[in-house]
């Protein structure tokens, strides 16, 4: 166990290593002159020359990377082009949000896809099988800006059930804040659960026709006894490997939903980082992401031992 997770470390921060390369790479690639940006079009060439020198833009690049490296490893992302607050103070007001928006989409997407699998899955075939597989179509079929628009327009305006969008801490107002996340939440949480809908139903399938569920019937076991007990643990498996992967999609992905219900969240911040060409921000920005992305990777292998003990994660890694 402490050699997986020692080589899977390792993997992970060399991938992390490849991404700060690319992410500042391509940043540097980007049209326009960062000194310009920051000094604005009336800046004079003293101005611009000052702005240069303070931000070592005159240094080779290799030289600018491993000093933004060395600051990144201690926790100073930059200072913001835009605001000339901290980057690393910006991400931890904006993180939170979008990782709470993440959640709530994870919950409602386990919600509907892990039980409309099975059930697809148990009644192979039948009408909830063809009912519950053109849902999940459906659901990956509908835009996500689509689906929010139609929601605003049910909901709130309609209705009046639910706020149209804006945002509230939850610390401030927890009913408040639930109300409001519920329809971005349910948007972006309605693609993911068709994506592990379909993932559920095939696992299951798999499973149902194992021998170890022909023993258990033939032991005397009721069917729900053996779902519950038996396949579902075996079943969610690769569902979960599909899970940590969209969970960092989740939180990348979630640029058009906090778009359209307003929410000050991470995805709002990347889009305005780079309207704003506010390179620090943008390298801040990405660089957390992708972690996030890969420490969620880790965090799925590691769990598959906890959802069936039999599986041990340095034989299955030595396996694979």
């Amino acid at each position: 166990m402490i050699e997986f997770l020692l080589q899977r470390s390792l993997i992970s921060v060399v991938t992390i290593f490849i991404i700060s390369l690319i992410v500042f790479t391509g940043v540097r690639l980007i049209p326009g002159d960062p000194a310009r940006v920051m000094g604005g079009t009336d800046a004079d060439p003293a101005g611009l020359e000052e702005i240069r020198q303070k931000y070592g833009l005159r240094d080779p690049v290799p030289v600018q990377y491993l000093r933004w490296v060395g600051l990144a490893l201690r926790g100073d992302l930059g200072e913001s082009i835009r605001t000339r607050e901290s980057v690393a103070h910006i991400v931890r007001l904006k993180l939170p949000i979008t990782l709470q928006l993440a959640t709530y989409s994870l919950l409602v997407a386990l919600c509907i896809a892990v039980p409309a699998g099975v059930l697809a899955a148990v009644r192979r075939n039948s009408a909830w099988d063809y009912l519950l597989s053109g849902a999940s179509l459906g659901g990956v079929s509908i835009p996500n800006f689509w689906l929010g628009i139609m929601l605003i327009l049910l909901f709130a305006v309609r209705l009046g059930w639910l706020p149209a969008s804006g945002y509230v801490p939850l610390t401030q107002d927890p009913w408040g804040n639930t109300l409001r996340m519920l329809m971005p939440a349910f948007v972006l949480g309605s693609a993911l659960a068709a994506v592990l809908m379909r993932q559920t139903r095939n696992s299951m399938i798999e499973v149902l026709g194992a021998d170890f569920i022909r023993t258990a019937y033939s032991k005397g076991l009721a069917a729900p006894a053996v779902i519950l007990r038996h396949a579902i643990r075996n079943g969610l498996i690769p569902v979960i490997t599909i899970l940590g992967l969209q969970m960092g999609a989740l939180i990348s992905g979630a640029v058009v939903t906090e778009q359209i219900f307003v929410v000050p969240g991470f995805g709002r911040l990347i889009v305005e980082a780079v309207f704003t060409r506010d390179y620090p921000l943008v390298q801040g920005v990405v660089l957390i992401t992708a972690s996030a992305y890969v420490l969620f990777n880790l965090l799925v292998d590691v769990s598959y031992s906890l959802v069936n003990p039999r599986i041990r994660v340095r034989g299955a890694a030595g396996g694979a």
